[in-house]
Order: C-alpha cells, then structure tokens, then sequence
C-alpha cells in the first residue's frame, strides 16, 4: 500500500480558511465472499422501524426541496408563483440527460447551483445512463439470450444497489430479490455491518444528500467453470458520484462523495444447478471511498466530509481525490479510516 504526500500549503493570513489535508480516501477492505453454491434461503421483511424510516425519508427530502423553491419563487414570481411551480415539477421529472443543464439545479436552499461543478464527476452520466451494459453474445455453453438475460440482472443490481432510494434509506429488500434465493441470507448479513458497502450504498442524512448521482464504468463478461459447475461472470468497475448540498463557501468539487467499486457477478448455468441458485450471485467485491465522512463510513452510512457547522465545529476541505473519479487508472490505495 503506498501513500502519496500532499505539496505544501502557501502561506495565508489567519483569516484565511486552512489548507486542505492529505487525500481523504477510506477503503472499504476486498473480502472474498463464501462460494456461491454454499448457502441456504431464508426470507426476512423489514422491521417497522425501518419502514418508518424509508417513509419518512422518502417524502421528507421532497417535502423540504418543494418548501424551498416555493418560498425562493414567491418572492420573484408573484400572483402566479403557484403555476410555475408546477410546470417546473413536470420538466424536472424528466429523465436527464448525460449534457449539462443551461439552468443549474436549486439546492434545498433555494440557491441555483451545479453541485458538481468543479468536480471530474460534472462530465459524468447521469443516473440509470451510466448503467450501461455491453452487447449480448453467445459465450461459452451460454446462449445470446442467456448472456442478455444475465446482463440485465446485473444491471438491475447496481441501480439497486448503488441508486435506488430504498437502499439509500436501509431498505435491502428490492436489491436482495435481484440475487438468486441461496445468494440472498449471504448477503444479507452483511447489512449488520458495514462490509456492504463493497457493493451497496445507504445515506446517513437524508436531509444533506441530493438526487442526481452521476457515474461513470465498465462492464464485461466471460465463462469459466468453477468446482465442475458452468458460469457466466460479469466483472463491474463503477465511480458512482454521490451530491451533497454542502454551504456555499465550499471549495469546487466538495459537495461530492465518490465510491468507487469493483464487483464480480456471477449467474451459473441453469442446468447445472437446483432452481434455488439459478441467478445472479456477488463472489467478490471491494471500494474505495473520496470525500466521505469517516466516522459516518464506519457504520455503513455515506455523508460528505466538509462541512462548515456552528461556531463550535471548523470547516474540514475535502482533499486532493487523486484517481478515484478516472475509470481508466487504477483505483488510490492511499487510506485515512
């Protein structure tokens, strides 16, 4: 593991903000998944609590950004504030784009801003976009149909995982369905800690993150065979760019927390094995993190790590990122959790 040296910091007068620190990167340590042939189903249901808890945060993040951009529009908009309004809710449903807006976002405070701006992330894709799956081919003993079919699970997957609002909020549910029935109690215990966080992301504060992650990755496949059974691997590399909305005396680019993971999916052929493992298993998986508050990391939960607070608490830059955000280098190794 190597550890790179920041360059040292000008000189600044004591009103001046401190310089950054080293880079900010927490890793999430690779661990190597039991066999995929090794375990049995058992189904669970969310707890009451954690509906409460997915509830409140799905409609309580819309609730404040609708807040936010009524009371900024009824102080320019006058008598027909409301109208607007609504006609601006319709265009922002509309599925984005992988080019930039001539109009930035609004943050939950009303101010127009681009909270990528700054960031490499700004050019990345958006959303489900970035999810992009490479052609179907026959492969092996696997038919085009069959390579098709395991490719979309494995999109499925990532947008479960890294995307979705219930995983956000601690719902692992729709993402477990995703898996094969004996692939789902093995990954399931690993939301009792933190080691999720190789291929699954969940918000610590639903009142900071903003919708629009942007990502950027790749996507390939091969057939092998492991312990006399046929399977169709599927290797991800992903940087998924997670957008805080952080105060506005934040250096560019701090208002973004990047993961970036290495996944391999595996679907054995279906003659090969009973009908409970037929479908998609994880067999490995590792990330790195840029930008993430440590503390938060070490529970499982995604927070940005700047943040101008009261007058009690200093503002924390974000860092140098290095690599992270650049999908063809090799991904910083350099830790601070």
């Amino acid at each position: 593991m190597t550890e790179t040296t920041p360059n040292e910091p000008a000189p600044t007068n004591p009103t001046d903000p401190p310089p950054p620190p080293p880079v900010a990167v927490a890793e999430v340590n690779p661990v190597r998944l039991p066999e995929w042939m090794s375990s049995a189903q058992t189904e669970h249901q969310p707890t009451g609590w954690d509906r409460v808890r997915f509830f409140s945060a799905r409609h309580n993040g819309a609730l404040l950004l609708g807040i936010g951009f009524v009371l900024a529009l009824l102080m320019v908009g006058g008598g027909l504030v409301m109208v607007d309004w609504v006609a601006d809710g319709v265009r922002a449903g509309t599925p984005a784009t992988p080019t930039a807006s001539a109009t930035p976002p609004v943050s939950r405070v009303g101010e127009p801003r681009d909270l990528f701006a700054g960031s490499p992330a700004a050019s990345f894709a958006p959303g489900e976009q970035a999810v992009r799956m490479p052609a179907a081919k026959a492969t092996g003993p696997f038919t085009a149909a069959q390579v098709q079919a395991a490719l979309e699970s494995v999109r499925k997957g990532l947008i479960e995982s890294r995307l979705d609002m219930s995983m956000f909020m601690g719902d692992t549910e729709p993402f477990l369905k995703v898996l094969a029935p004996d692939a789902r109690e093995q990954l399931r215990s690993d939301f009792t800690g933190n080691s999720f966080l190789r291929y699954a992301t969940r918000m610590a504060s639903p009142s900071d993150w903003e919708p629009g992650v942007r990502a950027d990755g790749r996507v390939s496949y091969r057939a092998i065979e492991e312990n006399g059974v046929r399977v169709l691997e599927v290797s991800t590399e992903f940087v998924w760019a997670y957008p805080f909305d952080v105060d506005l005396r934040a250096p560019a680019g701090a208002s973004v927390v990047a993961l970036r993971d290495r996944v391999v999916w595996q679907v054995p052929h279906p003659d090969d094995v009973p009908a409970t493992a037929r479908g998609l298993w994880i067999t490995s998986a590792e990330a790195v993190t840029w930008n993430a508050d440590c503390a938060q990391l070490r529970d499982g939960w995604v927070q940005e790590q700047f943040w101008v607070a009261d007058v009690h608490r200093d503002r924390i830059p974000a860092g140098d990122p290095g690599t992270i955000f650049d999908i063809d280098a090799p991904a910083p190794t350099t830790t601070r959790c």
